[in-house]
């Protein structure tokens, strides 16, 4: 959650590693995946499953970023 929040409050959810080949199958699913509406379902989803505040307050504060 910390580094999903992480990218989320750095302006953008886009997976950054030099190393990493960004034509490959697995980054690009990973990068699509941030972009897609099952990451949005993902937040929802865990908002119910957690009761620790500061879990609450990434996931709300990325489930914002989320929103259309």
């Amino acid at each position: 959650m910390e580094r999903l929040h992480g990218l989320a409050l750095a302006g953008g959810l886009v997976p950054s590693n030099a190393f990493r080949d960004e034509q490959s199958p697995p980054y690009r699913a990973f990068a699509e995946w941030l972009r897609g509406p099952d990451l949005q379902l993902a937040v929802e989803t865990a908002v119910f499953r957690t009761d620790d505040p500061t879990q609450l307050e990434q996931l709300f504060t990325v489930h914002d970023i989320l929103a259309p």
